[in-house]
């Protein structure tokens, strides 16, 4: 995959002015990233991401640059064994055989030229402007009329919303140049092999739109995570695109119960799928390039609103329930140990991945019990700093 990736960094400045925004919204100059890809043997935390894009700063990215992590192994590992529904056997077959190189595909254009690519409009602490005063604006074709002042960052405009915008956006960037077949040549994909990864990224994402609605919190009326946001509001856009580009059925399952049906006309995806997702790329790109957030509140808000759906009246309150009913157990990541046997014969155990695979895991990692003992002491230690 590094190899892949070089070369797709290589030809950044080939694929960067393919994007719906005028050439004076990118950077002056695209700083390459620092990238690795690795495989995970262990990851402590809540979940494993497939990529990491660091810092979040948007404004150490643009004039330092970033760096980015790709958890190679993690893919084919969070896809083995999974039940996919809402969708029809065909889509489930094509999903089965293609989404891991769709999603190595989209996890590369997201993190290296989505999160690397456009320009902050801002105003020096000399008075001076890192942009020319008469640039226009492709939304209201007159000059742009707003910019980040001395001190202001991305993440302080942009506060609450700023992580799912983000990811939105760089998610979009990864859509609109998924349909480049020099783009799926660099990672080994032409002709009709090419034309199906491009359709299962696409059916990818307005699946995880849906299945997304989980992290809905309608008592709050907010969102739990950034990206089942962020694809959400794809979905949307794409349900707003074009009469069948993606529709949405309710049904009964073949359990009696509930259940959904999501199709995606792949016909449609180039002629009306790819402009749909370049004009809003465009917008939600001027708006951040501008600092213009109220705009920004107000498209975000529109696409990503549960209960008042915008796109064909569709009741998605209802269909989160129907989601949350068919969702499918948490995977579970076990670390696997390693056992030495004599002076040079090394035996890798594997677990199950259950409770009981993960409990056995930790007691052969840990067969002492000086790691409680010690865990118990920091505990009592810190117990004052904290109200139990």
């Amino acid at each position: 995959m590094s190899a892949k990736f070089t070369t797709l960094v290589e030809k950044a400045e080939t694929f960067l002015p393919q994007l719906p925004w005028p050439p004076s919204f990118e950077k002056d100059r695209f700083l390459r990233p620092d990238f690795t890809s690795l495989d995970v043997l262990t990851f402590a935390g809540s979940g494993i991401p497939a990529g990491i894009n660091i810092p979040n700063y948007d404004e150490i990215r643009q004039s330092e640059g970033f760096k980015n992590v790709s958890l190679g192994n993690v893919i084919p590992a969070n896809y083995k064994d999974t039940v996919i529904p809402f969708l029809t056997k065909d889509d489930q077959d094509a999903l089965n055989k293609y989404r891991v190189g769709a999603f190595e595909v989209q996890v590369g254009l997201h993190e290296l030229l989505g999160h690397g690519s456009g320009k902050l409009f801002c105003r020096n602490k000399d008075g001076t402007f890192n942009f020319d005063k008469g640039t226009v604006d492709p939304l209201t074709g007159n000059c742009v009329a707003s910019y980040y002042e001395p001190g202001d960052t991305y993440d302080s405009k942009f506060t609450t919303i700023g992580s799912a915008y983000e990811e939105c956006r760089a998610e979009c960037v990864g859509l609109y140049l998924s349909l480049d077949p020099d783009v799926l040549k660099i990672f080994g994909y032409e002709g009709e092999e090419a034309a199906n990864i491009t359709y299962v990224n696409w059916l990818s994402m307005v699946w995880a739109g849906l299945r997304g609605l989980e992290m809905y919190q309608p008592d709050h009326y907010q969102w739990g995570q950034a990206h089942s946001q962020a694809r959400f509001v794809i979905l949307q856009v794409l349900l707003e695109a074009e009469e069948g580009l993606v529709e949405i059925e309710e049904k009964i399952g073949d359990d009696g119960n509930p259940d959904l049906l999501l199709t995606l006309d792949r016909s449609k995806i180039v002629p009306f799928g790819k402009e749909a997702i370049g004009k809003f790329l465009q917008k939600i790109q001027v708006f951040k390039s501008t600092g213009d957030i109220d705009s920004a509140k107000d498209i975000f808000a529109k696409y990503s609103f549960v209960d008042m759906p915008v796109s064909k009246g569709l009741p998605f309150l209802s269909y989160r329930d129907i989601v949350i009913a068919r969702r499918q157990p948490r995977k579970m990541f076990v670390q696997m140990n390693t056992v030495a046997r004599g002076n040079e014969d090394v035996q890798l155990i594997n677990y199950e991945p259950t409770h009981e695979g993960l409990i056995k895991s930790w007691i052969d990692r840990f067969p002492s019990v000086t790691l409680d003992e010690s865990l118990q002491s920091l505990f009592e230690k810190d117990r004052k700093y904290f109200d139990l």
